[in-house]
């Protein structure tokens, strides 16, 4: 017999188990949302921009080209995310641990500052007296935390991995998904079929000149109403990245640039050495568990095949994951989970533990789940 819910069950994921570990995942985690999407603090205000039509397929097919090769972007980000997750004990930058720490590492407001060019990566959030920060360069990766004097170098092996899916990266360590245009560029390639792709104007991004680009999901139980990319008329790199939940008008993500430069980076900026009296450790998967399957190159741990099972496609895509190790107490009480973009739940089967997300109806969750194994 199958029983749905959060509080009956031990959710599973042997990960976010030290402070240093539950920081780095935070700030990994912020880094994919900050880092390749641009302008939230875009001037909105007077007229929009002149600019000569362009087609949507050939907007975004010149913004993917753009971004899959090498490019130099730095400035001042802001991210305002409202995904409706209670507030959580710990903070990061401060004393508390655990999720509450990873939450307020990603939603509400917050500020980054962001580097990106072929010989690296550096991301900082700047917080109130602290600073996190991850950078790579072409040879190794650092999380820095200026609260605890702590710098972790982090898994050069999972962090090569997941740069090598990026052209635009060749060769540099990429901190565990800190550069987010790969990852754009693959997205709005894979949502494209599933969408109907319309040029929404003309808009101003910290200080340049930009097309609104607009993907709308086609019908399915999809919780995304839009998907809106704000695209530099001259260099077609994302300026600016929201996403509106069905039946609002309120983008629930928005990321972006404050300001912007595309000017070169002193390939210094992305090298790092703790510094006097900093607390040093390394960072590597389990001993236990090899460094393979979907989720290796997070720094996780691996999940073995067949334990990870997909549904729907395109906005609708929904995963199963089966645990193997217990989530923090603090993780296990928000499920289920229905927030205005995904939805979230645990169910057990004939004595395994499944994790099920998606950006859907907690519903739709739950006829997955009839479908496992």
């Amino acid at each position: 017999m199958m029983r749905v819910g959060g509080t009956p069950y031990r959710c599973y994921n042997g990960t976010m188990t030290t402070r240093a570990r539950t920081r780095v995942t935070a700030l990994a985690l912020a880094a994919v949302v900050v880092l390749g999407v641009a302008g939230v603090s875009a001037v909105r205000a007077g007229a929009p921009p002149e600019l000569p039509p362009i087609p949507p397929e050939e907007l975004l097919a010149s913004s993917l080209e753009a971004m899959a090769a090498p490019f130099t972007i730095s400035g001042d980000v802001t991210s305002r995310i409202d995904i409706g997750l209670p507030d959580l004990p710990g903070t990061l930058g401060g004393s508390g641990t655990g999720l509450g720490g990873l939450v307020t590492a990603i939603v509400g407001t917050q500020h980054f500052k962001v580097w990106r060019s072929p010989d690296g990566v550096r991301v900082a959030r700047v917080a109130d007296l602290a600073e996190q920060v991850v950078v790579a360069d072409r040879e190794e990766a650092w999380f820095w935390d200026s609260n605890g004097m702590t710098a972790v170098r982090l898994d050069p092996a999972a962090l090569e991995r997941d740069g090598a899916r990026d052209p635009a990266l060749a060769g540099v360590v990429a901190p565990t998904r800190a550069d987010l245009t790969g990852w754009i560029r693959d997205a709005l390639a894979a949502l494209e079929p599933y969408a109907q792709v319309s040029v929404a104007g003309t808009v101003e991004v910290a200080g340049r000149a930009a097309y609104d680009l607009v993907l709308m999901p086609t019908p399915g139980p999809t919780l995304i109403g839009q998907v809106a990319v704000a695209i530099d008329a001259e260099t077609r790199l994302p300026l600016r990245f929201s996403v509106t939940p069905k039946g609002t008008t309120d983008a629930a993500v928005e990321v972006g640039f404050d300001a912007v430069s595309f000017d070169p980076i002193d390939p210094g900026m992305f090298a790092f050495d703790p510094p006097e009296g900093a607390r040093v450790s390394g960072f590597a998967p389990p001993a236990d568990r090899q460094p393979e399957g979907p989720m290796a190159a997070d720094g996780l741990g691996a999940i073995p095949p067949g334990d990870v099972m997909t549904f729907g496609e395109g906005f609708s895509t929904r995963i199963a994951v089966r645990l193997s190790a217990p989530l923090p107490e603090e993780a296990s009480a928000l499920l289920p989970y229905a927030g205005p973009l995904f939805s979230a739940i645990v169910v057990e089967d004939g004595g395994d533990t499944w994790l099920l997300v998606g950006p859907v109806p907690v519903a739709t969750l739950e006829r997955d789940a009839d479908r496992l194994p």
